[in-house]
């Protein structure tokens, strides 16, 4: 996804209006816990900042995870704003090698795709999975509502009082 910058840096507009569908490549998906990805929606602009651009970007896509118990297919949706400078190296700015301007155009796939591996969670769990096998010796998987349906410790009681403070 090539964008030419061309009117901007002549000052023939103030800035371009990024509203596209990308696909991309399944190569990019090798050596990560992707194993599938839907068309990424990508709308923003691009203005002039200082000597630079700057990249002003939404991301909406769905990403296909494989739960971590069970090994079936999770649907994760992305939904990411991306703010980033682009253009020529400055010694005030530090401009990754990604958001580069070569010939007047930049690619805005390595961008999107930087932003997207970034918001990929460790592990992920498919709500169907069924929790209930899950002790060992010595250990049990403890839900969020077990968590606050505990009780505190009596002997810990008085922490409370501190914390209030």
């Amino acid at each position: 996804m090539f964008i030419n910058l061309s009117k901007l840096i002549t000052g023939l507009t103030d800035k371009i209006l990024i509203d596209d569908i990308v696909n991309i490549d399944k190569d990019y998906l090798e050596n990560t816990d992707i194993k599938d990805i839907s068309e990424i929606k990508v709308s923003g602009d691009i203005r002039p900042y200082e000597n630079n651009f700057e990249l002003n970007l939404n991301i909406k896509c769905t990403l296909t995870l494989i739960c971590s118990i069970s090994l079936k297919d999770v649907k994760y949706d992305i939904d990411i704003d991306i703010n980033e400078i682009i253009g020529e190296s400055d010694e005030s700015l530090d401009i990754e090698e990604n958001n580069k301007i070569i010939n007047n155009s930049i690619d805005l796939i390595p961008i999107i795709w930087q932003n997207i591996i970034l918001e990929v969670p460790l592990k992920v769990i498919s709500p169907d999975v069924e929790l209930k096998n899950l002790k060992g010796d010595g250990w049990e998987f403890i839900t969020e509502e077990k968590v606050e349906n505990t009780d505190i410790d009596p002997r810990l009681e008085k922490l409370k009082e501190f914390l209030n403070e």
